[in-house]
């Protein structure tokens, strides 16, 4: 095997991590949301250092982005929670089925044995 070969199986790997990671990666309004709320939330730290908006202000504004944040991160943690139950499920009866089919498996060999006897 020379180094072509190696570097072709190695380019062949990293091509298809990467079609993986591209139909898995996908931003949503909500994740620009976050960023844009985690700006502001900058954004207003700076402008109060400068010295523009009130002491209140400033802090309405800051309380305001950070519950908007937290709601955002909230939701996206309640949305991956939904789905890693839904694929729970669907193992519990995956192998609730497998369980099955080796309890019939086994009869079947027991019954054979009892024959031989």
């Amino acid at each position: 095997m020379d180094n072509s070969d190696n570097i072709n199986s190695i380019r062949n790997i990293c091509i298809n991590k990467r079609i993986k990671m591209e139909k898995t990666a996908k931003i949503t309004a909500g994740d620009i949301a976050f960023w844009i709320l985690i700006a502001l939330i900058v954004a207003v730290a700076v402008w109060k250092l400068v010295g523009s908006p009130t002491d209140t202000a400033a802090l309405i504004a800051v309380a305001l982005f950070v519950v908007g944040s937290e709601i955002l991160l909230w939701k996206a943690l309640f949305s991956m929670d939904k789905k890693v139950s839904c694929g729970f499920m669907k193992i519990k009866y995956e192998i609730s089925d497998m369980k099955k089919e080796m309890n019939m498996k086994l009869n079947n060999i027991e019954n054979l044995i009892r024959k031989k006897r």
